[in-house]
């Protein structure tokens, strides 16, 4: 039978990869191993809206399939009790992503109009003013219009140096020139057929040819905001896209760097992360929020740690030690939020097995729903190895629980 346990360690391959559940505001010795070993530190912290944030998520197979059912939970609490109270975190932050980068490190800060004024005042202070390097504006056309001023349909992201050794390669983020026309430039093809803008300044023309790319500014307009049914949704009402993380990543990363986020959310810095050969340290205070990362990340290289939900769930199955045979026949996580279930096994979204070791559950096969696999496969093989065979689960609502094989 298999016997709920409290394990907060997995991994898989070396896990030089890391996902922890924690607050990164408070000073963490988990954190402090890291310390001047991360490339590029992102934060998406709270904005200080005064709002509660709610995720959808895709419910069984039903749900990855179609879109629906797909019910509401809790994400995060943007509400504080005073301006400093969210000021004395974000500088917890801040001071903890300083801590962190190398030499070469750059940090990025994503924020809006609320508090963008005073997290510039407490970077000059950590950072140095000297070690500035962008307020880049996203802007994106979202949501309703203001009537008693402008609409404020911008983001500001500001960007800062470890030391004057930052890396920062532009030519990483190439744009297509006939995408950025300027239109008060004369068209012409030279004699070779190759199609240019030109214009004349002080008696010598300047060309600038179609093939040739450009570059952005610190204007961004043309990544948009997410789509309502977008792909990429996780459910998380402020979820950034993947384009938008990949152009601020690419300049400053190579392959076999670390990047970390220390409020992850929803994971797409890291995914966009690891889409460029990196290695990703993701933190965040909420454990169904780390359980989402999880989600949209490979884990092969990875190590997670996460609290257990204790309860009295059940979960039930067969292993069979002689053969490796593991298989899971009912899973009876219950949620208000919950639908009615049809199939038993609805209610569990991922799971993963492996072996008991003294570090935690070493994983050995992970299986999880998405758009692309809707269904979850129910059975696996555990290769030999010492330790009992262990189960990680994680229920539609997020919440991870661990289970031990003992024989009755």
């Amino acid at each position: 039978m298999f016997e709920q346990v409290n394990i907060l360690r997995e991994t898989s391959g070396r896990g030089r990869s890391l996902l922890m559940c924690l607050d990164a505001a408070a000073d963490a010795p988990e954190l402090r191993a890291y310390d001047g070993q991360v490339q590029c530190v992102y934060i998406d912290p709270p904005f200080m809206t005064g709002e509660r944030f709610v995720r959808r998520r895709r419910f069984g197979a039903p749900g990855w399939r179609t879109g629906r059912p797909a019910p509401e939970y809790p994400a995060y609490d943007d509400r504080f009790e005073s301006r400093q109270d969210y000021l004395t975190m974000l500088e917890a932050l801040i001071r903890q992503a300083h801590r962190l980068l190398k030499d070469t490190g750059v940090f990025c800060l994503h924020l809006d109009w609320r508090v963008s004024a005073y997290a510039r005042v407490l970077c000059d202070e950590i950072f140095g003013e000297e070690m500035f390097l962008n307020e880049v504006i996203w802007a994106y056309e979202s949501g309703g219009r203001a009537r008693r001023y402008f609409s404020r349909k911008h983001d500001v992201i500001l960007l800062y140096g470890r030391t004057k050794k930052y890396r920062f390669d532009l030519r990483k983020v190439p744009l297509d020139r006939a995408e950025n026309r300027r239109n008060h430039m004369r068209r012409a093809v030279d004699e070779e057929g190759r199609a240019y803008r030109s214009i004349m300044s002080a008696g010598k023309e300047y060309r600038y040819y179609d093939d040739e790319p450009v570059y952005p500014g610190d204007v961004w307009t043309d990544i948009s905001h997410l789509q309502q049914k977008d792909p990429e949704r996780t459910g998380y009402t402020t979820q950034k896209p993947l384009r938008l993380l990949d152009r601020l990543l690419r300049p400053l990363v190579e392959p076999g760097d670390m990047v970390c986020d220390l409020c992850c959310g929803s994971g797409t810095t890291l995914a966009a992360a690891q889409a460029l050969g990196c290695r990703v340290l993701g933190v965040d205070i909420s454990p169904e929020a780390l359980m989402v990362t999880r989600s949209r990340l490979n884990t092969e290289d990875m190590t997670v740690i996460c609290p257990c939900e204790q309860d009295e769930t059940l979960l039930e199955g067969n292993y069979d030690p002689l053969t490796g045979f593991m298989l899971l026949t009912d899973f009876q996580a219950t949620h208000p939020a919950f639908p009615k279930v049809e199939r038993a096994m609805d209610v569990l979204e991922s799971w993963s097995a492996g072996r008991l070791t003294p570090q935690g559950i070493h994983v050995e096969f992970s299986f999880g729903r998405s758009v692309r696999q809707p269904e979850l496969p129910m059975f696996c093989i555990l290769p030999d190895g010492r330790g009992d065979a262990c189960v990680s689960t994680v229920d539609a609502a997020g919440r991870r629980r661990t289970y031990i094989w003992r024989e009755e």
